[in-house]
C-alpha cells in the first residue's frame, strides 16, 4: 500500500510536540531526499553485510539511502550510500521521534527480536523484515515483543529451529535462507603474472600460508617439512604476517633452517630447487595471485598470536582449500559455517597443521573442500540478491522507488 503525504502528516501530529524541536536542534542530520531504507542492528555481527547491501540497493535505485542504527558504526568504504546513527533511546516516545525525523519507507531488523516499542512502531510505520542468523533470536520473548512481531511483514532465518520459533512467535510470513553476509570482490592480480607462474608451478605440489604471525611460523615450517617428506618438490608460498622479520632476515633464517628460499620482493624467481618462496608483502595483488594459484591455503592469525585473522572470503571465492586454527571462528566471520559444510579444514593445535596440509595436497580432497566453500559463498550471494530485490519491490509497493 502506498504511504501518502497525508498519512505521514497524521503520523507526525500524533507525536509529542518536542520531536520537531529535536529535529531542528541538529541532534540528527537531516533526512536525505529520496527513498530511505532503515536497518536496525541488535547484534554487532549482523552489521557486516550492510555496506554491501547499501551498494546493491544503490545499483538498483541510485537514489536510495540505507540508514543504519547500531551500537557502533559498520566498517564502510568511502562513497557507500549509508548513513549511521546510534540506537534510538529506549521507549515509545523516542521510537516515534526517530520515525518522525527519518520517515523510513522500508525497514530491516537484523538480529534478535527485542526493544518492543521500537520494533512495534517501526513495523507499524512501514514494511519491516526481520533478518537473523541467530538461533536464539526468538527465544525468551516477553509479551510486548510477541505482540510487536505480529506486525512484522516477514522473517528471514537461517535454520529450521528459528523458522519454527518465528512462526510460533506470531510472524505470518517466514523464509529460510543462507545467512546475510558481506560480499567482497575477490582481490585482483596481474593476469600475465598468474599465467606465467601457473605454467612454472604446474607440476609442483603448492600451498600458501597467508599472513601467518611470527608465533605461527614454527608450525608452518614444521608442516612444510612434512610436506617435503611426502612430496620432495612441494613448494610453500609464504606471505609473512604480523611480527615476522623483514625479507632479508627471514630469508637468512629460513636458509639456516635448511630451506632453499627465494624472495619475490627481492626480485628472485622461484627455481626448481626452491622450497619456500617469500611473497611480496608490500604488493596489493599478492593475495589475489596466490589464492588463485595455490590449491591449499592456511589462514594466518587463526592459530596463534594477537593479530586479526585472515578472512576466508577471498580464498573461498578463488578456489583455494582453506585450513584454519581454533582462533579463526572468534576472529573472523564465516569459518564455522564453512567448516560445517566441509568447505574448510579446522585444526585444533599447531601440531595438526602438518597433517592438514598433507591431506589437502591430495588434489581430489582439496577440490572437494574448494567446491563446498564455493557453494557456501554462492548461497550467500543468492541471499544478498534476494534481499535486495525484496526491498526494491517493497519500495515500489510503497510508491517511492
Amino acid at each position: 500500500m502506498t504511504r501518502s503525504p497525508l498519512r505521514n502528516a497524521l503520523f507526525r501530529r500524533l507525536l509529542p510536540q518536542d520531536s520537531a524541536e529535536r529535529e531542528a536542534s541538529g541532534e540528527a542530520p537531516p533526512r536525505p531526499p529520496g527513498p530511505l531504507v532503515w536497518a536496525h542492528v541488535t547484534a554487532p555481527g549482523e552489521a557486516t553485510a550492510l555496506p554491501t547491501l547499501a551498494r546493491e540497493l544503490a545499483s538498483e535505485n541510485p537514489g536510495v539511502t540505507l540508514l543504519v542504527t547500531s551500537a557502533t558504526p559498520p566498517d564502510t568504504p568511502p562513497g557507500t550510500p549509508l548513513l549511521w546513527q546510534p540506537h534510538p533511546a529506549p521507549g515509545r516516545t523516542s521510537a516515534r521521534r526517530f520515525l518522525s525525523h527519518w520517515q523510513p519507507d522500508v525497514a530491516l531488523w537484523l538480529g534478535r527480536a527485542e526493544a518492543a516499542p521500537l520494533l512495534s512502531a517501526g513495523a507499524s510505520h512501514c514494511p519491516l523484515t526481520l533478518v537473523t542468523s541467530a538461533p536464539e533470536a526468538f527465544s525468551g520473548l516477553d509479551r510486548p515483543t510477541r505482540t510487536a512481531l505480529r506486525a512484522v511483514r516477514e522473517a528471514w532465518v537461517s535454520d529450521a529451529t528459528s523458522l519454527r520459533a518465528a512462526r510460533i512467535a506470531g510472524v505470518v510470513h517466514t523464509r529460510l535462507v543462507a545467512p546475510l553476509t558481506a560480499l567482497a570482490d575477490p582481490p585482483r592480480c596481474i593476469e600475465s603474472e598468474r599465467a606465467e607462474l601457473a605454467e612454472r608451478f604446474a607440476a609442483r605440489p603448492l600451498w600458501f600460508a597467508a599472513h601467518p604471525t611470527a608465533e605461527e611460523l614454527p608450525a608452518v615450517l614444521a608442516a612444510h617439512h612434512a610436506a617435503l617428506a611426502g612430496a620432495h618438490r612441494a613448494l610453500l608460498i609464504l606471505l609473512p604476517g604480523a611480527g615476522c622479520p623483514d625479507d632479508a632476515r627471514l630469508t637468512a633464517d629460513l636458509t639456516d633452517a635448511g630451506f632453499a628460499t627465494a624472495s619475490r620482493y627481492e626480485g628472485d624467481d622461484p627455481e626448481d630447487h626452491t622450497e619456500i618462496y617469500l611473497a611480496d608483502r608490500y604488493s596489493p595483488e599478492e593475495n589475489g595471485l596466490w589464492y588463485r594459484l595455490a590449491p591449499v591455503c592456511f589462514l594466518g592469525g587463526t592459530l596463534a598470536g594477537p593479530a586479526p585473522a585472515e578472512a576466508p572470503s577471498a580464498a573461498a571465492a578463488l578456489g583455494s582449500a582453506i585450513i584454519f586454527g581454533p582462533l579463526g571462528p572468534t576472529r573472523t566471520t564465516g569459518l564455522k559455517r564453512l567448516a560445517a559444510a566441509d568447505g574448510a579444514r579446522a585444526i585444533a593445535a599447531p601440531a595438526a597443521l602438518a597433517d592438514a596440509v598433507l591431506e589437502l595436497l591430495s588434489p581430489d580432497r582439496a577440490a572437494e573442500l574448494a567446491q563446498a566453500a564455493w557453494t557456501v559463498i554462492s548461497e550467500d550471494a543468492v541471499t544478498m540478491a534476494a534481499l535486495t530485490n525484496h526491498l526494491v519491490a517493497q519500495l515500489q509497493s510503497e510508491g517511492v522507488a
